[in-house]
């Protein structure tokens, strides 16, 4: 008998651990570039970050390592603070509000029509410190440079543990 039930828990695996809950919020857009005026949004470039919000979240998601949080009790609040990314670490609050362990920022500056850094900062809701701050630099101003950029970030830093 007994080495069934040994036979069993070897069989069934190592245990998987609850999926840590975050808080995912959208990802700024930062235009340092001169080809545009001041304050001008760029359409293409403000539907690719909502893109790579919605990328970034369905990653995490897959990974099984973390399970998303609903943001939408913190409207008002969050519409308060414009983009979280440029918010002073608001997210900190906002992320323990919704009951999430962690939270995950981030932006993608345009340098140039060529050159492009996608940011992802990994804060801990309790204390409000950064875990990590992952930065890439990527070439080209298009959505599969652009996945590329934050697909790098996930699985070669956040996924593998490396900040």
């Amino acid at each position: 008998m007994r080495s069934w039930m040994c036979l069993l828990m070897a069989a069934s695996g190592p245990a998987i651990a609850d999926p840590i809950p975050v808080a995912v919020f959208d990802l700024s857009f930062i235009n340092f570039s001169q080809e545009v005026d001041y304050g001008a949004r760029n359409e293409v470039e403000h539907t690719r970050i909502a893109m790579l919000s919605d990328h970034l979240r369905q990653r995490l998601v897959n990974s099984g390592r973390y399970r998303l949080v609903d943001l939408s009790q913190l409207g008002p609040e969050l519409r308060m603070h414009g983009e979280v990314f440029t918010c002073n670490a608001c997210e900190a609050r906002l992320t323990r509000a919704v009951g999430a362990e962690r939270s995950f920022s981030g932006a993608v500056q345009k340098l140039s029509v060529l050159v492009q850094t996608v940011i992802l900062r990994e804060r801990d809701a309790a204390t409000g410190e950064v875990i990590a701050l992952y930065q890439t630099d990527i070439r080209g101003n298009t959505d599969i440079a652009w996945v590329r950029g934050m697909d790098f970030l996930i699985d070669n830093r956040v996924l593998a543990g490396t900040p």
